[in-house]
């Protein structure tokens, strides 16, 4: 039985039915948090500019927000999740 069913497996792999991908595409995930402060009540703005920095910098293009802490107006935080 063991060797009817390794002449098997080897004739498929022989005819291609089993296979392993040539190239898997392995995507690369990394988070990045960003830090705002402001005076003027812009610190949302900042802390993504510094979050949007950091991911390009890394070389990350496709980033979503998935989490905002905002303190005050004045200070933020913000989470980003990035995939290449």
């Amino acid at each position: 039985m063991r060797k009817t069913l390794l002449a098997l497996l080897g004739a498929a792999a022989m005819m291609g039915t089993i296979t392993t991908p040539a190239s898997a595409s392995v995507q690369e995930t990394r988070e990045f948090v960003g830090h705002g402060s402001s005076d003027f009540g812009l610190a949302l703005f900042y802390a993504r500019h510094d979050a949007r920095s950091q991911a390009e910098r890394a070389g990350f293009t496709d980033c979503e927000e998935y989490h905002k802490l905002i303190i005050s107006p004045y200070t933020a935080t913000v989470f980003w999740r990035c995939t290449r």
